[in-house]
């Protein structure tokens, strides 16, 4: 296993280490916190189901994702509302989903649709589609590629992967196919040539980071390089939603990076109208 870079910045940066010593115990690589609404099911419902964010938040944090140790897991948030769908035959429910990790990376599915029976265990099985773990699995694999493709130039191509190997499965559950068309097309969105601009520049700002007190010059040339690629992908789409939320989480370390380079601040201003006044404050 190739190690990763090492980037510290800030409390909120992890450290990615491969360790290759047999027998370890891995360290948790996310740290989810999950609130399930439940306001709108049967009381009986609302009963058998109070547990289930507590079955969820132990499957997204106690598995080894990845087969590395983050020093720092990656703080995942989940919110679910949840909507009794059940038949005579079977307990089924549908919801509203969304997952963040707290800054720049967030997803929200309104066509979730799952069976489920209360007490069911949550097991891991790659090899075999659930729609109920397939979907945790989708946005669990995703939220990490996006934490990755911080660590290097694309480097969360192999999540990503194995979250679109999980919709082209669910594509065949003709019972629990709601809303895998929308996340095959997400997945293909996100491994697509015109989101490389984008993943790459995220590579950069993290290695600017990373420059940073050791290298200031060096930093600083690679945060321009970033603005550069940022720059381009909001050309072309100046709404582009993780390209806002990445500038939204981050523009203040790239300020405060980029003192000493007042074009760098006033490219980032020019892309980021919203925070004009925060902008100013950096403007000499």
């Amino acid at each position: 296993m190739k190690r990763m870079p090492i980037r510290h910045w800030g409390a909120r940066l992890f450290l990615l280490c491969a360790v290759f010593l047999s027998g370890r115990v891995h360290a948790r690589q996310m740290e989810a916190t999950v609130k399930m609404t439940l306001d709108r099911l049967p009381l009986d419902k609302q009963d058998k189901l109070k547990e289930l964010q507590d079955y969820i938040s132990v499957y997204l944090s106690d598995y080894d994702w990845t087969g590395e140790d983050f020093e720092e897991p990656v703080p995942v948030g989940v919110q679910i509302f949840l909507q009794d769908k059940s038949s005579s035959f079977e307990d089924r429910y549908g919801g509203t989903f969304l997952i963040s990790n707290g800054q720049d990376i967030q997803y929200y599915d309104k066509y979730w649709d799952f069976p489920y029976q209360a007490g069911e265990a949550l097991v891991h099985n790659e090899n075999v589609y659930n729609p109920f773990t397939g979907f945790l699995n989708f946005y669990a694999y995703i939220i990490l590629g996006g934490e990755y493709d911080k660590f290097g130039p694309l480097a969360g191509s192999p999540y990503f992967e194995k979250a679109r190997r999980i919709a082209d499965q669910a594509m065949f559950d003709s019972q629990n196919v709601r809303g895998w068309k929308e996340r095959k097309e997400l997945i293909e969105k996100i491994l697509s040539e015109d989101r490389v601009p984008f993943r790459k520049m995220k590579d950069l700002f993290f290695s600017a980071f990373a420059h940073a007190g050791e290298d200031d010059s060096l930093a600083v040339r690679t945060c321009g390089d970033a603005v550069a690629l940022l720059e381009g992908v909001l050309k072309k789409d100046p709404e582009q939603k993780d390209a806002v939320n990445f500038l939204k989480a981050y523009h203040i370390q790239i300020l405060e990076l980029c003192r000493s380079d007042q074009n760098i601040i006033r490219r980032i201003a020019a892309l980021d109208p919203d925070r004009a006044e925060t902008y100013k404050k950096y403007m000499k």
